[in-house]
């Protein structure tokens, strides 16, 4: 009854407010002298993103994920944003953070981390000291495991700071089961409105 009750967006924009929004969010993202323009659904994203404080956002591989998450920051106003990227993908984040930002209006001070690095021992306490303001995961299928460190600090952070926005992106979200990104989407989109179940037992 809760997850019926929620308001419902219609996924298909009808095409000319699709257009309308593409203009809107570029011009309202893009640098001066800047000639890259939005794809529809990066510009849908980011306007739904800034709209939520949050988002689950299951876009396609090679769907435009990656500016997403460049321009999170820029949305969702954070002065402290952490991005959490697989080890194999910080270099190319970090070389499209340079090559965008003569298009965009990238936030200088977003930080850089892996998966497997959070995981590390010795970065157990980094969340609590760093104190970002906004957590943003590309490739966030990486955090599916139960177990994984990664995913523990996470959570504890956003137990610890539930104002704290956060969003996630992969094109990959799940295998076997709901259980693979539902907790992604309850810290996403928090409360009465996230559409899946939110205790375990009903999950199960």
């Amino acid at each position: 009854a809760r997850i019926i009750a929620i308001p419902r967006r219609d996924p298909n924009y009808p095409p000319d407010e699709v257009e309308a929004l593409v203009r809107e969010m570029t011009g309202m993202l893009q640098r001066p002298g800047g000639t890259e323009t939005l794809r529809p659904i990066q510009a849908i994203a980011l306007f739904e993103m800034a709209y939520r404080k949050g988002a689950y956002m299951p876009i396609r591989v090679s769907g435009g994920k990656t500016l997403c998450s460049l321009l999170a920051p820029t949305v969702l106003e954070s002065k402290r944003p952490l991005l959490i990227v697989p080890a194999k993908l910080v270099e190319k984040t970090r070389r499209a953070w340079r090559e965008k930002t003569y298009h965009w209006r990238i936030y200088d001070g977003i930080y850089i981390v892996s998966y497997e690095w959070l995981s590390r021992v010795q970065a157990a306490a980094f969340l609590d000291t760093y104190k970002p303001d906004a957590l943003i995961l590309d490739e966030s299928h990486k955090i599916k495991a139960s177990k994984s460190a990664a995913k523990q600090r996470i959570e504890h952070y956003l137990d610890e700071h539930p104002s704290v926005p956060f969003v996630a992106m992969t094109g990959t979200g799940t295998k076997r089961s709901i259980k693979d990104y539902a907790h992604c989407v309850a810290w996403a989109i928090r409360g009465p409105e996230c559409p899946l179940p939110l205790s375990w037992s009903d999950l199960e």
